[in-house]
Order: C-alpha cells, then structure tokens, then sequence
C-alpha cells in the first residue's frame, strides 16, 4: 500500500510491538496513518540518533547501489531485508467472517439440497455477507468426473441466510475453468 508524500524525511516516533521504532514516514504530529499519542514512543534524542545513524546508512547503501549497477553487479536475493509490515486486525471482523462461514458450512446441505465440498469465497456487503460454496450434485468414480455446483449464499449482517442461486456447474477434474 503506497503512503501519503508528507513532505518530510521524518520517520514515525511510535514503537512497534516487538519495541522497534515504526518505519513509515511521521505525519504533521510526528506519526504515521497507522499510530497516534496513544503508542508507545522513542525518545527525541534516541529520535534524533535513529534518524543520524539512517542518514547514513542509506548514503553507504546508496553508493554501494551505483557502484554495483557501474559494475555490472546482481543483487543477491539473501542479502534484501524484507521490512516487517504491522497490519492492524480488526478481531469483530474476523469473529463475523468465521461465523458466517461456520453458518454457511452449516446450512449448504440443507438449504442447496446437495452434499456440502468447500467454502471457496466468503465476502462482505453491503448488506451483509455473500458467500460461495460447492457442493457435490453428483458422485461418480473416479472422484475427478463428480460434478460440483458452485452456489452464491446471501446473508445479512448477523449471518441469516437471506437467498442463494447456482452460479456454475462443473466437473471436479476440471480445473482450466478457474485458472
């Protein structure tokens, strides 16, 4: 996800849960999008140290990059750092998500007529939930000739099923439908 363009060089003064300093760029407070007063913060002289200590690690890091690119140099796929990424997660949303599905998993047999197989997409609306499952219309040996219907489930917000239709039909075995 790409960050606003604040104008400044400034990092966020918030801390991440494992006590590093948040690496995105501060805002007019001093902090990013995702932090506020309300966070755990560094010092301003431990600030003003980080901040040093970057400045010149990325011109190391950038005369390290030229002089690599003048000679013809790769990059070697061990030497990237990958930066750890906090995601905030919202636990009501996911409770609702897990519930729906349990309630989807639930209710397919007896609602669509046919033997429940899997969930394959569970979304939110605006209204509620759409889910679509499969499910097995008819058996067949060898398992890859069963022929599943892929059904919409329709749901409010508090997961009771308003609706559902068949949305596709097609043989286990064939995959190049969804590719």
């Amino acid at each position: 996800m790409a960050e606003a363009d604040t104008g400044s060089d400034e990092r966020c003064k918030a801390l991440t849960g494992d006590g590093e300093r948040c690496s995105r760029s501060a805002q007019e407070d001093g902090f990013c999008h995702q932090h506020d007063e309300r966070d755990q913060t560094v010092s301003e002289t431990e600030s003003a140290q980080t901040e040093d200590a970057q400045g010149g690690d990325q011109e190391q890091e950038q005369e390290q990059e030229q002089r690599a690119e003048s000679e013809g140099e790769t990059t070697d796929p061990g030497d990237v750092e990958i930066e750890e990424v906090d995601v905030e997660v919202d636990d009501d949303r996911i409770e609702g998500l897990m519930a729906v599905r349990e309630t989807v998993q639930l209710t397919a047999t007896d609602l669509v007529g046919y033997e429940f197989n899997s969930v394959s997409e569970i979304t939110a609306t605006e209204d509620g939930w759409r889910a679509t499952v499969d499910v097995i219309e008819r058996r067949a040996v060898p398992d890859t000739q069963d022929i599943l219907g892929r059904y919409e489930i329709e749901l409010d917000e508090d997961g009771v099923v308003e609706g559902y239709r068949r949305i596709d039909r097609y043989r286990r075995g064939d995959t190049h439908a969804f590719d």
